[in-house]
């Protein structure tokens, strides 16, 4: 395929001046955080986010994505009972107070995990689901490298202080992004501020008081032991833009709180989601070599969203870049060429430009065809 680029910039407005507007970044006492806008993947502040650091009950996160895909699947529903064992009786820390050979719903088991953050219930949903907590954690450490979780290794369901057991700030984000995106109905559960179950005998209150102090937030999990100290994966939703907050190792429960909306606000102050191209845009034709036709049309396959700084929201650079001719056959949806979309000087987005029809080769009845017209059309034009 002969490559030839030409950049072609089509400014939206024209941009004033060259340097990209900086903003003050929240400064924190807390070792590991970053914020993440949920649709995009975008990373909009991080703060050595690929340390490994227990996570403490943020663990939780997992062991009730695993369950959601076992519903989603069929093999498990919100009416199924869950029987307490000796086992998750013994693993201390927060709890429901499950006895042994007690039943509960996976209902109220996943209320009891995501309002007050049970370890017992943790282990007991684990046991329900595999058979047994190990062969439990075996699937949260197989779905972890799935989702390219790659600073992240468990030991158990629950989040309690152990060797080996750790993850990183980038991960957690990883996976609280994946939920909001695959079974946002979990935050029907993590949102709930208080609640009780046994019939109003035993009460909830959540551990997650971003809840109660800032607006937007809507949920998701808090963590603390001694080995992990304060940490929280914290989200928020202000005018349809979702946001992951995800503070590790705070010093302090109110350090890992005003951080987190510190992060938030600075989330919200500074960004904004844009949409900057639409499905089936075109961006100019690409020659084809021994095509049934001459040229096909360059588009953009799909809408594209991304994350600018709101300074730079009217004022997106598109730069195109197309091959100076393909060889047919050319399938419809063939990369013939890149969209690079810049906010100043930094490329937001690079956007495969694909084929609108496709064309096959041409064939030796057309080429003739081709051949009679020209000369027809320069005999008698």
């Amino acid at each position: 395929m002969k490559k030839r680029i030409f950049s072609v910039c089509m400014i939206i407005v024209v941009l004033i001046g060259t340097a990209v507007t900086g903003f003050a970044q929240p400064e924190l006492k807390t070792p590991s955080a970053i914020l993440m806008e949920a649709q995009t993947g975008k990373i909009l502040y991080e703060k050595q986010p690929d340390m490994p650091l227990p996570m403490a009950s943020i663990t939780k996160l997992m062991t009730l994505y695993i369950a959601m895909e076992e519903m989603e699947a069929g093999t498990l529903s919100k009416e199924d009972l869950v029987v307490g064992s000796k086992a998750a009786k013994e693993v201390g820390g927060s709890t429901i107070f499950l006895e042994i050979g007690e039943k509960m719903t996976v209902d109220d088991i996943i209320k009891g995990i995501c309002v007050n953050s049970g370890n017992d219930a943790a282990v007991a949903l684990a046991e329900k689901i595999a058979g047994s907590e190990s062969e439990f954690v075996g699937r949260m450490n197989a779905k972890a490298q799935e989702l390219g979780m790659d600073n992240t290794n468990y030991v158990n369901a629950s989040g309690m202080d152990v060797d080996g057991h750790h993850s990183s700030a980038r991960d957690i984000a990883i996976l609280s992004r994946t939920i909001l995106q695959r079974f946002p109905q979990l935050l029907e559960y993590t949102g709930i501020w208080s609640d009780t179950l046994r019939g109003g005998r035993t009460m909830l209150v959540n551990t997650n008081k971003l809840l109660k102090s800032y607006q937007y937030t809507t949920g998701l999990k808090t963590g603390t032991t001694d080995n992990a100290g304060y940490c929280i994966s914290a989200t928020a939703n202000k005018d349809g833009m979702q946001l992951i907050a995800v503070i590790m190792n705070a010093p302090d429960a109110n350090t890992r709180f005003t951080e987190a909306q510190s992060l938030l606000e600075y989330g919200y102050n500074n960004f904004e989601v844009y949409q900057a191209l639409k499905a089936g845009e075109e961006y100019g034709d690409v020659p084809i070599e021994k095509g049934a036709k001459e040229t096909e049309k360059a588009i953009v396959a799909n809408d594209v969203t991304v994350v600018i700084p709101k300074t730079y929201s009217d004022k997106i650079k598109k730069e195109i870049k197309l091959e100076q001719s393909v060889a047919a056959p050319v399938e419809k949806g063939a990369k013939i060429g890149e969209l690079v979309l810049k906010a100043g000087d930094e490329v937001v987005e690079t956007v495969d430009l694909t084929a609108a029809e496709g064309t096959n080769k041409i064939t030796f009845f057309q080429a003739i065809g081709k051949v009679l017209s020209a000369w027809l059309s320069f005999h008698f034009k």
